[in-house]
């Protein structure tokens, strides 16, 4: 590409193109914790692990800020935040030796499950936006509380 194309392209497109690398660590990060859970890893790694989950999740935050946007921009970002939100912090807590919901290493594998599964529709969502082809839409401040996310409605679990 020449460097009058690079010029050309919006900065807004040039930044969400790096979304998904966010990422990056997730998979390795879920690999640790189930290992953990299921007793065949290292309780530090678990934390550490834990710990690279929610920084993925900032980093795609700062992400969509370089880009003029936040997760509550759009509403199945925001909902799948909110989804994250309790099972990371009760995985945390269990790693931590901290009073948690999860009482038992199979309570831990259901928590794992329903983490993971939210991270990759998140993932999904970072994938296509990256991909310029994105049935997202980012909320205005005139268009109230609801974003249209045809496309993403069914793939992310959000009632529209």
């Amino acid at each position: 590409m020449d460097q009058k194309t690079q010029v050309d392209v919006p900065q807004e497109q040039f930044l969400e193109a790096k979304l998904k690398k966010a990422f990056d660590e997730v998979s390795y990060s879920f690999e640790i914790i189930l290992g953990e859970v299921r007793g065949d890893s290292k309780l530090v790694l678990a934390k550490q692990a834990v710990n690279q989950l929610q920084i993925s999740l900032n980093q795609f935050e700062n992400l969509l800020k370089e880009g003029g946007s936040t997760v509550d921009s759009y509403d199945s970002i925001k909902y799948l935040y909110r989804e994250i939100e309790h099972p990371l912090s009760e995985l945390r807590r269990y790693f931590m030796k901290e009073p948690s919901e999860i009482l038992t290493d199979k309570a831990g594998v259901v928590y794992v499950n329903a983490l993971k599964a939210s991270f990759r529709r998140l993932m999904d969502i970072a994938d296509e936006m990256d991909g310029g082809h994105s049935s997202i839409r980012r909320l205005r401040s005139s268009e109230g509380t609801r974003a249209d996310i045809a496309g993403i409605t069914d793939r992310a679990g959000v009632e529209g």
